[in-house]
């Protein structure tokens, strides 16, 4: 390399020093300004030797290249920021008209469809798992430090809590789930939904022969024993949480409905999802009736804690186990929950999907039920209007007239005397209504007048009252069409009604029931069952004892339930002598006589001559 070379290098630091690069930049300007950059080993070339005045021009060319172009990319971003920013102002502009309820735009207007058109296509059977778990919503309603006082409270949310548990949470002081000997199999497909069935197993249908015998023997003693041994057996603990609530010991009956809703739920299918309302349970089969009545009391304990929104998800679960059939009647609880939870939107879709169908319109309760939550969505100016809310309230009253004395008298309302004058109203046609219809419309006042005494609701209820009165003495013809429903329906209501009227446990409401239902035997574990029940495993045959099902035989085992009196009395205690152990036979044998004599007498049917013998005595 030539000197002169050198002071070039040395000389022209500065003037080949490249401007800073900005920090905004991409990295593909970068990769443009290098490009620009002179080749410093360009000058070693001794063949290309410029003079110092052409290379410091060069030098000056490219520098200023560079500079333009920065300084036009720089213009076209500004340009671009002021091209959008408008647009940006423009879209929060139409947001805060759309917010403060002035016209929206259109693209607001598809968002708001295609929501509608989401909620709509949803089943009303969906449930969301957030709204099953009821200390969700207390801590909603009361917030978490109120709830820390609770004992239960604490056991159920202290560590972790089980994944893929919905229904319940288990607490620490109880035992540990192993095998429950209860499995669940699918059965078929039909029409789009999966048909499912627990399955006992071999073990488990020996504690189910032990505990029907505990049953027999009509002593809690002995269930208690089978709790204690086998604390996840699901009928033991349905039946000995109605001995809890009898004794007044709501917290141990709730903690015991748990307790098998967790064994339950642990024994579901893989394939078996309570919220998507797709999910069938027969109730013919024995084994899936312990599923609904868990469910059933669980949804009832829930709701006097005030948890009426799980309490109305719980009751659409118990419905979509078997919609068609509805065992338990869960219809005439679903519109109380609803209005106790202020789902009135719900309500409303819920006749609308389901009216025409099931003839909800034709039950007191959905007739009520659907004109208070017209009245309602109307009172908080949503899509309801009041003129739908008083023509259901007029249609409800002149179809079940009887419901409106009752619910004033639970309302404590002193009614007017041109009501008690009204020809529908009046009282002396309570001789003519059907049991069936008295019996649902005590089950719906004695759930539902609390949510009638509002006086907005009072007054709500008179003014339609009066036009009811009206339409009466103007001899409207649907007055007669509903006269004539009210004679021919209701007659023999199906067997789902009656077995929820005994199982609700409403004041009022058994004497309503048939005498036959009154006054047979009722199992916590299965009440009423229905004709079609399918059995899988049968009861071994066992020795009666020589018991009868007359009262006093029964009075007897009783008391001595391991006695039989036909047989013979072969022994006596080791410790009596043989002058001794001989008279205690003697008197046994006597006293075996004469209750096989008492036993005899009573069940023997008098002839006529001594019937007549015995009104001569008393006369």
């Amino acid at each position: 390399m030539s000197s002169r070379a050198l002071r070039r290098l040395q000389g022209r630091g500065n003037v080949m020093a490249l401007p800073p690069v900005d920090q905004e930049e991409s990295e593909s300007d970068e990769e443009e300004t290098v490009n620009h950059v002179v080749n410093k080993f360009a000058l070693l070339d001794d063949s290309d030797e410029k003079s110092d005045e052409q290379i410091a021009t060069d030098v000056v060319k490219q520098d200023t290249a560079v500079n333009k172009k920065k300084k036009n990319r720089k213009k076209k971003k500004k340009k671009a920021t002021t091209m959008t920013q408008p647009t940006e102002d423009l879209d929060k502009v139409l947001e805060e008209i759309e917010s403060n309820g002035q016209v929206a735009p259109s693209t607001s207007h598809q968002r708001q469809d295609n929501l509608m058109s989401f909620k709509f296509q949803k089943s009303v059977l969906t449930v969301e798992h957030r709204h099953l778990n009821p200390d969700n919503e207390l801590r909603k309603i009361f917030g978490t430090r109120a709830l820390m006082g609770d004992s239960s409270y604490r056991r159920r949310n202290q560590g972790s809590q089980s994944r893929g548990m919905w229904l319940t949470q288990p607490q620490n002081n109880w035992a540990k789930l192993g095998r429950t000997g209860i499995s669940m199999k699918s059965l078929e497909t039909k029409n789009g939904c999966q048909v499912f069935k627990f399955e006992h197993s071999k073990d488990y249908q020996d504690i189910q022969f032990k505990f029907l015998d505990a049953v027999d023997s009509s002593d809690h003693r002995n269930i208690a024993v089978i709790i204690e041994k086998h604390s996840y057996h699901v009928d033991a603990l349905l039946t000995f949480s109605d001995v809890y609530k009898v004794h007044e010991d709501i917290r141990m009956a709730r903690e015991l409905i748990e307790r098998s809703l967790y064994c339950l739920e642990r024994s579901f299918h893989s394939c078996f999802n309570l919220t998507t309302g797709m999910c069938r349970l027969p109730y013919k089969y024995q084994e899936n009736r312990c599923l609904y009545l868990s469910l059933y009391k669980h949804m009832n304990f829930v709701s006097q804690r005030g948890c009426n929104r799980t309490a109305l998800e719980l009751c659409k679960v118990l419905l979509s186990l078997d919609p068609e059939e509805d065992p338990l009647g869960s219809i005439l609880e679903l519109d109380h929950f609803a209005l106790r939870a202020a789902e009135y939107e719900y309500l409303i879709k819920f006749a609308s999907e389901w009216g025409v169908s099931r003839n909800l319109t034709q039950l007191p309760n959905w007739a009520y039920s659907l004109a208070l939550a017209h009245f309602q969505l109307s009172l908080l100016e949503k899509s309801s209007d009041k003129e739908k809310a008083d023509k259901a309230l007029q249609n409800a009253l002149i179809m079940f007239p009887s419901v409106l004395a009752l619910m004033l008298e639970k309302c404590s309302v002193q009614p007017d005397p041109k009501v008690a004058a009204c020809a529908v109203f009046a009282s002396k046609t309570k001789e003519s209504r059907p049991q069936g219809l008295e019996l649902l419309c005590h089950m719906f006042v004695c759930r539902n007048h609390s949510l009638w005494k509002d006086p907005e609701i009072l007054a709500w209820l008179e003014s339609n009252v009066n036009a009811v009165i009206s339409r009466v003495e103007k001899k409207d013809r649907f007055v007669d069409e509903c006269a004539q429903k009210r004679k021919t329906r209701y007659q023999k209501p199906p067997m789902n009604i009656y077995r929820h009227a005994l199982i609700s446990e409403l004041p009022e409401v058994s004497s309503l029931l048939p005498l036959d239902i009154r006054t047979g035997t009722m199992l916590s574990h299965d009440p009423l069952p229905p004709q079609d029940t399918v059995i899988s495993y049968q009861r071994p045959a066992r020795s009666s004892h020589g018991r009868s099902r007359h009262p006093v035989s029964l009075f007897f085992h009783s008391l001595l339930p391991g006695f039989n009196p036909e047989e013979p009395f072969d022994g006596a205690p080791e410790y009596l002598d043989r002058a001794d152990a001989g008279q205690m036979r003697g008197n046994v044998q006597t006293l075996m006589n004469a209750m096989r004599e008492l036993l005899d007498n009573f069940q023997r049917p008098l002839a006529e001559d001594e019937e007549e013998e015995f009104v001569q005595d008393w006369d």
